[in-house]
């Protein structure tokens, strides 16, 4: 085997198959799902908007983002320390 497994391409299915395949008969139908899922364009169009918000330092607005919410409790700790 060559390169990394899984390829670049097939990450975020392979995370999300992970994620359905104790709920499902099968890996081939976890990862089928999971692909689906992955390619879907609104799926697509969230990540970006989430990475672009990221990168630009505001919060993505997603209340299971750890990042954010770690920023945001940070950011009200040091105001109330003041």
């Amino acid at each position: 085997m060559t390169g990394q497994y899984p390829p670049a391409d097939d990450r975020l299915a392979h995370l999300i198959a992970q994620e359905i395949n104790p709920h499902v008969e099968s890996w081939a139908f976890a990862f089928w799902l999971a692909q689906c899922v992955a390619r879907s364009p609104e799926v697509q169009a969230e990540l970006v908007r989430i990475g672009r918000a990221h990168a630009s330092g505001q919060p993505c607005g997603d209340r299971n983002c750890a990042a954010c919410f770690t920023a945001q409790t940070t950011a009200t700790t040091e105001e109330t320390a003041r």
